[in-house]
């Protein structure tokens, strides 16, 4: 069970504390069953109780009350600290995965899983907890049945057991029952996308707009059906539970006492413990679903981890860098032989980037041209070292770029890319200068639309050109030394793409920085000092230096 999985991964001091009061909590419940037997048993005979058995029931009510609830915080706070460390150890192996691991498991079921499944979990657990308990007092019930009766013991014992043994075989096939469900939400989860993704296309278009509604209400009545088919098979272990506990009761009160002489005198007692055991069986049956659907969840996150573990065990460098990078004030970075394939599922090649040759030059500005799918966005990847070539290598002033090495090489970079995601806050620079990036906010003409603020901008909604202008201001304030733009002055008006080549390119150029952009413009393409043409993923020079190869 993936649970137990979970749980292991504390420490064995947290469970032995964690056990130790759990148990004293069980053991002192079972004790105010005893003396509200022995009570009972008293009054039957017409006994005085005593101020002392009094004092004794009002003393162990107080330590349950307080094991009772030290147990559920401790357990809550241990199960809460394992879901935290998962969640810190999935994200931290996110982060240090190559982009082409992170593109081919989709950021959706990233999202999915680490957000969506560990909520869940951690809004499920306590109530897991608390069933957890019913367990332990379950135990000491039975211990107890053996100190009042040994036959009794053995017999409900061995009754208890097969019991147990069925619940877990209907248990089982509810958490069968309970991952059918989560395919078909998230089949759902993805028809319902269609609706606000796609929702000018469907608008435009009557017959494709119904045509999706109908595919929504299949989807949706198969939801149904398998959600109905869950709540019928909770009905089944609810049952299960009930005649068993009365199926228990009528074996001590009518069968038992038919084999065994002088039973009779204990059964009442046994009868007593046995109602007191209500509770916890029907919080341990509540519990099956909500158990059923925390194991299936916990499952898609260490699918997750062992998919990012097996991108992982080619070797990823850490993201943390030495302070001084041995490629910090580069001349020259070689690109030899480079080239990179995409891959289907099947791992059949759709499309190959390369091989090619390329330098790239401290204070040059290179334009990269190309029609639509030549593979420029490919080619940007591979040189800031997002994607891995499959073969040629990458040389820095002579020294090659290695996995060990590689994020290193990663950091020399500042890119713009088409997908771009905008930060609202400076992450890595959180000791700016907030009159700099107010002035530059000024310099790309957003001072009406957002502000720097307590250490973020005041909005990030804002149209695509917008939005690019702030992401160039985040992007000038790292102030690395080879800076990537992959058409973002597309988005721009007429001004700002004369802003953006005629005055932002040239100071990036005198402070010593390459840049390399994607661009379509060619009215602004005589700007640079080289131009490369791309062609179904093949590099040529353009110009006087194709010439002069």
């Amino acid at each position: 069970m993936y649970i137990l999985r979970l749980l292991q991964s504390g420490s064995p001091q947290a469970y032995r504390g964690l056990f130790l009061v759990t148990c004293l909590s069980g053991l002192s419940n079972v004790v105010l069953i005893a003396l509200i037997n022995h009570v009972a048993e008293r009054a039957e005979q017409q006994d005085p109780v005593g101020l002392q058995l009094l004092l004794i029931y009002l003393c162990t009510f107080a330590f349950y009350y307080v094991a009772d609830r030290a147990s559920l915080r401790q357990a809550n706070l241990f199960v809460q600290q394992r879901l935290s460390a998962l969640r810190l150890r999935v994200v931290g192996k996110i982060r240090r995965a190559d982009l082409r691991a992170v593109e081919n498991m989709g950021h959706g079921e990233l999202y999915a899983t680490v957000a969506q499944e560990i909520n869940h979990l951690s809004q499920s657990f306590p109530l897991l907890v608390n069933a957890a308990q019913g367990v332990f007092l379950l135990v000491f019930c039975l211990l107890y049945i053996a100190t009042l009766s040994l036959v009794s013991f053995l017999v409900m014992a061995a009754f208890t057991v097969i019991g147990l043994y069925i619940f877990w075989l209907r248990r089982k096939v509810l958490a069968d029952a309970m991952t059918e469900v989560h395919v078909c939400e998230s089949a759902m989860l993805e028809s319902v996308s269609h609706f606000t993704d796609g929702f000018q296309e469907i608008r435009l278009n009557a017959d494709k707009n119904d045509s999706l509604f109908r595919h929504f209400t299949k989807v949706l009545d198969r939801l149904e059906t398998e959600v109905i088919g869950v709540g019928g098979k909770w009905v089944v272990l609810l049952q299960f539970s009930n005649a068993f506990l009365y199926a228990l009761v009528g074996l001590v009160v009518f069968v038992l006492p038919m084999f065994f002489e002088g039973y009779t005198d204990a059964i009442y007692k046994i009868v007593a413990v046995s109602i007191f055991c209500v509770g916890p069986v029907t919080g341990l049956t509540s519990a099956a679903p909500i158990f059923s659907k925390a194991d299936v969840g916990l499952g898609h996150v260490f699918r997750l981890e062992r998919k990012l573990d097996n991108r992982l065990a080619g070797g990823t460098s850490v993201v943390t860098v030495p302070e001084e990078s041995r490629f910090r004030g580069f001349r020259t970075i070689d690109f030899e032989g480079v080239c990179f394939t995409y891959r289907g599922p099947d791992g059949t090649p759709t499309f190959t980037s390369g091989p090619w040759d390329f330098a790239l030059r401290h204070s040059e500005i290179v334009f990269l041209t190309g029609g639509n799918g030549s593979g420029k966005s490919t080619a940007m990847k591979l040189i800031c070292g997002l994607y891995t070539p499959d073969a040629g290598r990458i040389l820095v002033d002579g020294v090659a770029v290695e996995s060990g090495t590689r994020q290193e090489y990663r950091e020399l970079f500042a890119g713009i890319f088409p997908d771009f995601h905008l930060f609202d806050r400076l992450h890595g620079l959180e000791d700016v200068d907030p009159d700099t990036v107010t002035a530059l906010i000024a310099r790309m003409e957003l001072s009406d639309k957002v502000r720097f603020e307590n250490g973020r901008f005041s909005s990030t909604d804002l149209s695509t050109g917008q939005r690019k202008r702030l992401a160039l201001i985040a992007a000038l304030l790292e102030d690395r030394e080879v800076y990537l733009f992959d058409e973002w002055a597309a988005d721009q008006d007429a001004h700002f793409r004369d802003v953006f080549y005629g005055e932002l390119l040239p100071e990036l150029k005198r402070r010593g920085k390459a840049v390399l952009a994607v661009t379509h413009d060619d009215r602004y393409w005589g700007r640079c000092d080289r131009r490369l043409h791309l062609d179904l993923g093949r590099m040529k020079p353009v110009g006087d230096e194709a010439e002069g190869g």
